[in-house]
């Protein structure tokens, strides 16, 4: 057996771990979006106590024929097959990678917040918490999402290529900074918009851009000024985003997949204010107001694989061609 044939068995080896690290991490990320999904249909439809109880549905390992049970139950399904990848994620880079900061460190802490998640989940069906528990649901799963998409953005491989492209066009060492700037303020956009829902304050403001509704004192105030503070903080992101996504072209000097990663981001932005405009204008239609979460969850995510990407590719110029 020659000496090549030995060195190139743990290339090899190594090439297909990170192919299945790759595969499941991109799997989970999908999945997490489903979920997402599933969990804002249960809001819009007010069907989050489909189920009276936890981890049964009436007891019942397979709840009665009824919608709103099978709202509940499906969404807890969708949250079982989730929880799985994100569990085999961390225990799969425990194994492989315990020393990659990048892979480890995420995975772990996405099974770590998964447990909070599904703490809350619970507490909140058995004892019918305060909406302030589904505000808190909500951030997490984000988090979730994010640690989630960091490893999609540290495996696949056409995140790996982008983050050396990066590595040889972008000179912008402001550059991660100003997208961890941007995706700080995505999420508390989300926070924002899920605050509004969880108060009560999506129609208290009937119009749009203005509020169109006289201002009153006491509590429909308050609600119509955390309507306001959203779209204001909406308004800010936005040009945000757009500031930066314009530095991120100019810095990497007209490069095809680095532009087009920047078009798909501000598409994304568009569309979320078109929803948004639509969940106002047409008092909030449950397509809109579902599309509405998932295309956040989207941009946030893409936010945060973005500063992955980018923070890979200008402070680690000497990259191997794995991305390691």
């Amino acid at each position: 057996m020659s000496a090549s044939t030995i060195l190139a068995r743990p290339t090899t080896s190594a090439a297909q771990r990170d192919s299945r690290y790759a595969i499941l991490a991109l799997s989970a990320f999908v999945s997490v979006l489903l979920l997402i999904v599933m969990g804002s249909i249960v809001r819009v439809t007010g069907y989050g106590l489909g189920c009276p109880d936890w981890p049964l549905c009436y007891g019942q390992v397979v709840p009665p024929l009824q919608i709103a049970p099978w709202v509940e139950f499906t969404h807890r399904l969708v949250g079982a097959a989730t929880s799985l990848q994100i569990v085999a994620l961390g225990a799969l880079a425990w194994r492989t990678s315990p020393r990659e900061a990048w892979i480890f460190r995420p995975a772990a802490a996405a099974v770590g917040l998964l447990i909070v998640q599904i703490a809350l989940g619970g507490l909140h069906v058995i004892l019918e918490l305060t909406p302030a528990s589904g505000w808190i649901h909500t951030g997490v799963a984000m988090g979730i999402a994010a640690l989630v998409a960091s490893q999609v953005a540290v495996t696949h491989p056409l995140a790996r290529r982008l983050s050396r492209r990066t590595a040889e066009m972008v000179r912008d060492r402001g550059l991660p900074v100003a997208i961890a700037t941007t995706t700080g303020a995505a999420y508390f956009l989300i926070l924002t918009g899920a605050y509004v829902t969880r108060t009560g304050a999506s129609l208290a403001c009937p119009s749009f851009p203005a509020c169109g509704a006289e201002m009153a004192p006491g509590p429909l105030r308050t609600l119509m000024d955390i309507q306001m503070f959203h779209r204001f903080t909406a308004f800010g992101v936005a040009l945000t985003a757009g500031l930066t996504l314009w530095r991120l072209g100019r810095a990497a000097r007209g490069d095809s997949g680095v532009r087009a990663v920047a078009l798909a981001l501000a598409g994304l932005i568009v569309v979320q204010f078109g929803l948004g405009i639509s969940n106002v204008l047409l008092r909030l239609p449950m397509w809109s107001r579902t599309l509405h979460l998932l295309v956040a969850a989207m941009l946030w995510t893409g936010l945060v694989m973005l500063w992955v990407v980018v923070r890979r590719g200008v402070h680690q110029p000497g990259a191997s061609p794995e991305g390691k």
